[in-house]
């Protein structure tokens, strides 16, 4: 099996597919390159394709009326965006943007809902994933409400930690290119906030390392 379908059988949306189901999706599936800065595709545009990333990081972000951006989601290997892509006939939510070079996968919506329709198993299967994937996600936004500025900032490192860290002997080694404000903004809080929580967080002996690259001591945290 090549590297591109065995990225799919990883991913949750396509867990429960036989070997023979897997090979009707991957059928459908298009490589494409994007370097540091180039756009995926832009919020407002006409939703055609949804994407799984094969390597490399993509951002996901809302631009507001004054220009500001806000940032939803940091993606690494194995994740698909738009979550809603296959499912809703609306625009692209959000604009996709390359954080380092990258390869995706895409599939095109019109083309997967035919095989939906011929297929009923596959259909059956991804619609039961897609019902466990909302339910959790309406968890972890109810814990997300009640959470404090501190809380917050653990649970973004946690996920940072879970989805993109690397263990070593002295902790989990996390690079990500981003910055202490474009963390605020994920979490609705100021930098200063996560700037001040971000040197607790130091002293305490929670996590050390340097810009880009963060060693986070998994135990305290």
């Amino acid at each position: 099996m090549s590297m591109s379908a065995e990225l799919l059988r990883q991913i949750s949306l396509f867990k429960d597919l036989t070997a023979e189901e897997l090979a009707h999706v991957y059928q459908l599936t298009v490589e494409h390159h994007y370097q540091r800065g180039d756009y995926v595709f832009m919020e407002g545009q006409e939703r055609e394709a949804v994407y799984f990333i094969r390597r490399g990081l993509i951002k996901t972000f809302k631009v507001d009326d004054e220009g500001r951006e806000h940032i939803i989601n940091i993606l690494g290997r194995g994740s698909m965006f738009p979550h809603v892509g296959f499912f809703q006939d609306t625009p692209y939510p959000a604009t996709a943007e390359a954080m380092e070079s990258s390869i995706l996968l895409s599939i095109r919506c019109r083309p997967f809902d035919q095989l939906l329709t011929e297929k009923p198993e596959i259909a059956r299967k991804v619609m039961r994933v897609m019902g466990e994937r909302i339910l959790l996600l309406q968890s972890k936004l109810q814990e997300l409400a009640s959470y404090d500025s501190h809380d917050r900032v653990i649970a973004l490192l946690r996920h940072f930690a879970e989805e993109y860290g690397e263990p070593h002997a002295d902790g989990i080694h996390v690079k990500l290119p981003i910055t202490h404000g474009e963390m605020a903004n994920m979490i609705g809080m100021t930098r200063e906030s996560v700037n001040r929580i971000w040197n607790q967080l130091r002293r305490e002996g929670v996590l050390s390392g340097q810009r880009d690259e963060w060693i986070f001591n998994i135990e305290r945290l």
